[in-house]
């Protein structure tokens, strides 16, 4: 049997972590798969009160990061931690909240027996938050694709084969957006179709604001990508206004040219605070 390391980086959610785990295990993967569990420990202020110990998986290591770094940045330094290591075939990365739901690991896992040398996406195809953020997040989509001129369905959730992560464990993207840098450097990709879950304790903590957030660390990734696209499409919309309302030019024309510029250097400046 394949050896599955299943990453999850937590933050203070202890309480979900133990919801998630014990779903897991629930699952009896162990008769199809050796699992094995990474926390990476964001800088708790909380502490964990109980021995994580379960049957289906009794390897589980817990590594606590000096500072707080966030949930991407936990995620990357995850990544590098298990590239020093030789004891997996796959990973899997997954939120420790249950907004990824623990049946859909046994989905990935059957997926890869089908399609050992993919990587394997968790794409989602319906979401749990209220009409405004999945109108919003759809917009991000589109958003998205027009800009980097790819269409970007997953987030962290996936199953990815050693090899695959040989290809990403040293790049520095990694640490600005991991959906973003699998999406521009993994070619190789198939899906399951996943339907997002709802926190096992508390409200959710994806905001509007970090959509927004989300959205511009992937596109950073595509930074140079991004800022051709914008003056292309810049330039076409400037020709228009010259030929239709030459009059107006520089009304409509100065205000779209200080947006595009805006975004641009928002999205250097991201990738540098982020990558560095």
């Amino acid at each position: 049997m394949k050896t599955y390391k299943i990453l999850i980086p937590v933050f203070n959610d202890w309480e979900s972590l133990l919801s998630l785990l014990n779903n897991i295990n629930a699952l009896k993967i162990n008769n199809i798969a050796y699992l094995k569990i990474l926390i990476i420990d964001d800088c708790s202020t909380e502490i964990l009160n109980k021995n994580i110990e379960f049957e289906s998986f009794t390897d589980v290591e817990v590594i606590k990061n000096l500072k707080n770094i966030g949930h991407g940045k936990s995620i990357a330094y995850g990544i590098n931690y298990l590239s020093k290591k030789n004891d997996f075939d796959y990973l899997i990365v997954m939120d420790g909240d249950g907004e990824d739901r623990p049946e859909e690991v046994k989905e990935l896992i059957l997926k890869s027996f089908d399609l050992p040398s993919l990587t394997i996406t968790a794409n989602r195809i319906k979401r749990s938050e209220s009409a405004f953020f999945k109108l919003s997040y759809h917009l991000h989509k589109i958003l998205t694709l027009v800009l980097t001129g790819h269409s970007i369905k997953f987030g962290n959730f996936m199953c990815i084969p050693k090899q695959d992560l040989n290809l990403i464990v040293s790049n520095k993207n990694l640490f600005v957006s991991f959906s973003g840098t699998v999406s521009k450097f993994i070619k190789n990709k198939t899906y399951i179709p996943s339907i997002r879950g709802v926190r096992y304790h508390g409200p959710t903590k994806m905001t509007f604001l970090k959509l927004i957030r989300h959205s511009l660390l992937i596109m950073s990734v595509f930074k140079i990508e991004v800022a051709s696209r914008l003056l292309v499409l810049f330039l076409i919309y400037a020709t228009l206004i010259f030929y239709f309302i030459k009059s107006m030019f520089l009304l409509f024309v100065l205000p779209i040219a200080t947006v595009n510029i805006i975004i641009i250097f928002t999205l250097f400046l991201l990738y540098q605070k982020n990558s560095s």
